[in-house]
């Protein structure tokens, strides 16, 4: 009888963690007048690669605001690229599928078929925050060597 009221409570404490979405950005939230999430890429752990797509006439000062708005844990990885609309033809489930982290992130940067982002985001796992405008940065490591 104890036995099955344990089992009970620990499933019953699992299915409230499962359900409660804590920790889990709603990319929605994300999206604004200007700015639309595109795909995602999100670990266990919360580590994160994100795409976003922006409208024509967007300042350079609204997507680094945007970029240092979105959901994160501490310690761990946000990495964010920024297209035009109509700049990226990547599937978005190509991302969300890449199987971990470092393939995800590796994905933005070795794939042929994916074009240059114009902006860049990335909270590492320890340090600062770094916002860049590749267009005008071509040679930073945030921005792809194309």
């Amino acid at each position: 009888m104890i036995y099955m009221r344990i089992v009970s409570l620990i499933t019953l404490t699992m299915l409230m963690v499962a359900c409660s979405g804590e920790g889990t950005p709603d990319t929605a939230v994300e999206d604004t007048e200007t700015m639309t999430y595109y795909a995602q890429f999100r670990d266990p752990q919360h580590n994160r690669v994100v795409i976003f797509v922006f409208k024509e006439g967007i300042s350079t000062q609204e997507v680094k605001s945007h970029s240092k708005s979105l959901a994160h844990k501490e310690d761990r990885l946000l990495a964010v690229y920024y297209y035009p609309e109509g700049g990226i033809g990547l599937p978005p489930t190509r991302l969300s599928r890449s199987g971990n982290i470092i393939r995800a992130n590796d994905l933005m940067y070795d794939d042929a078929e994916i074009p240059p982002w114009h902006y860049a985001f990335l909270r590492p796992f320890t340090g600062e925050p770094r916002f860049i405008k590749c267009l005008e940065a071509p040679a930073d490591v945030l921005c792809r060597q194309n």
